[in-house]
C-alpha cells in the first residue's frame, strides 16, 4: 500500500476523518545562510524532495508555498498533495528552536472547527529528553462538539552524523512524536506516530510515519532548496 500524504497534511484529514534569485543547495553542503542556525530551515520557495528507500517511484515532497498569519505570528504551510485547489489552514512556525503547527479554522460538511495552535517539535531539549502539549477544538453548526490534539514527544539523538541516500549531513537531531487525535462526537481516535530527523540548516532528511500502527512508510532526502 503507498502512502503519499506530508504530515501537515495528514494533519488536516485526520480532523475531517475524524468528524466525519534562489539558492539550489547540493545535499553536501550544510549551509543555508541565515536559516543555517534552524533544524528547519522555513521561507516560502524553501523545498526538500524525498523517496521512500523501498520505492524510489515513491516520492515525498516538503514545498513551502505560502505564508499564513494567526494571531500575529506568521505560519508557513507546505503545498498539499492533491489538493491543490483547496483552501487549506494548517501552518508551521519555528520560536526559538520550537516549532508549533497551526490548525486554522475550517468549514466542512455544515461544521465549524475552530482554530488553534500547538507544540509540533522542540529541539531545544538534550537526548532523552520529552514534551507534551495538547489543543482541543470546537465543532459547532450541524454537530457539536470537539476535536482534541495530543502531542507527546521525545529527543532520540543530538547532534549526531548521518547518511542518507548515499550523503552526509552533520549535526543531526532525530525526534520521536505521537499525534493522538480524538473526536468527542464519533469516539473515533487517531494516532499518527512519526521519527523525524533534521540537519541544522538543511532541513528535513528523513522521516518514518506510522498510521494507527498498521501502515508504516519511510522517506529520505534527494535534494533540496533553499531561498
Amino acid at each position: 500500500m503507498k502512502i503519499n500524504l506530508n504530515y501537515f497534511l495528514l494533519l488536516l484529514i485526520s480532523v475531517f476523518t475524524a468528524c466525519s534569485k534562489s539558492d539550489n543547495v547540493g545535499p553536501d553542503d550544510n549551509g543555508g545562510g541565515s536559516s543555517s542556525n534552524s533544524y528547519w530551515p522555513l521561507k516560502v520557495g524553501n523545498q526538500w524532495d524525498l523517496i521512500n528507500p523501498e520505492d524510489e517511484t515513491d516520492d515525498m515532497n516538503y514545498h513551502i508555498h505560502k505564508s499564513l498569519a494567526y494571531e500575529g505570528k506568521t505560519y508557513f504551510q507546505f503545498k498539499p498533495i492533491g489538493m491543490e485547489d483547496e483552501d487549506l489552514t494548517y501552518g508551521i512556525r519555528e520560536d526559538n528552536g520550537i516549532f508549533y503547527e497551526l490548525h486554522g479554522v475550517i468549514a466542512h460538511n455544515g461544521m465549524t472547527i475552530s482554530a488553534g495552535t500547538i507544540i509540533s517539535m522542540n529541539s531545544n531539549l538534550n537526548a532523552g529528553q520529552e514534551w507534551k502539549d495538547e489543543v482541543v477544538l470546537n465543532i459547532t453548526g450541524s454537530a457539536v462538539g470537539t476535536v482534541k490534539h495530543i502531542n507527546e514527544g521525545k529527543i532520540l539523538e543530538k547532534s549526531v552524523n548521518a547518511t542518507i541516500n548515499g550523503k552526509s549531513y552533520k549535526n543531526v537531531i532525530k525526534l520521536e512524536t505521537k499525534k493522538t487525535v480524538i473526536n468527542s462526537i464519533t469516539g473515533i481516535t487517531t494516532i499518527i506516530a512519526y521519527e523525524t530527523w533534521l540537519s541544522k540548516g538543511v532541513g528535513l532528511i528523513f522521516e518514518k510515519t506510522t498510521y494507527d500502527d498498521i501502515n508504516e512508510v519511510s522517506y529520505g532526502l534527494v535534494d533540496y532548496i533553499l531561498k
